[in-house]
């Protein structure tokens, strides 16, 4: 597998990764799908997510089927870019492939964890920055931003209520404690590869 083999199926897998855990946010959040942005993220995952409804049902807001997909392209990219540079018999392949499904599942979930605040931090920083750009004008870019990020805003705003009724605080203090998060996930990667 040569560089731009890896760099496009590392991009391209978490960026499908990351537009079903915007499928999971905006549910989360009980967006508007009338907003152009919104509408395309559905469309998008829908193809994949409703038929899985079936078999897994939402657990209230929670879309646990976009989770999954989510959840099941990060195992798939880790199982690939293991097996890749192995090459064995087909029976023996496709024991090497269960038994490293298996054990893909924990670096899955670090590595989804990863995209998410990746995720958020992009979001958060485009949500601040529209915020002021904006001057109080609707756009659907913004009103997105807002939406997604909605679930993660609305617990800090009741501990730390906007100041004067209108300077909200709660952006940049979840942009800090995102950072702080992926600094700490970092170095506990870190630890755990290095020994």
């Amino acid at each position: 597998m040569n560089n731009v083999t890896f760099l496009l199926l590392e991009h391209i897998s978490n960026l499908l990764a990351m537009m079903f855990l915007i499928r999971l946010m905006l549910q989360l959040g009980q967006a508007d799908f009338h907003n152009p942005i919104s509408q395309f993220v559905h469309k998008f995952t829908a193809p994949v997510v409703n038929p899985l409804r079936r078999l897994l049902p939402d657990m209230g807001r929670f879309s646990t089927a976009s989770f999954a997909v989510a959840i099941t392209i990060i195992i798939i990219k880790f199982v690939i870019i293991s097996t890749v540079f192995i090459t064995l018999p087909g029976e023996a392949l496709a024991l090497g492939i269960i038994i490293g499904l298996m054990m893909k599942i924990a670096p899955a979930m670090g590595g989804l964890i990863m995209i998410f605040t990746n995720m958020m931090l992009l979001l958060f920083l485009g949500l601040m920055i529209a915020s002021f750009m904006s001057g109080g004008r609707y756009h659907p870019g913004v009103a997105f931003l807002y939406q997604v990020t909605r679930p993660i805003l609305k617990p800090v705003q009741k501990i730390i209520p906007p100041i004067a009724g209108s300077i909200d605080l709660s952006p940049m203090i979840v942009l800090f404690g995102l950072w702080f998060l992926q600094d700490a996930l970092y170095s506990l990667g870190v630890k755990l590869i290095t020994g």
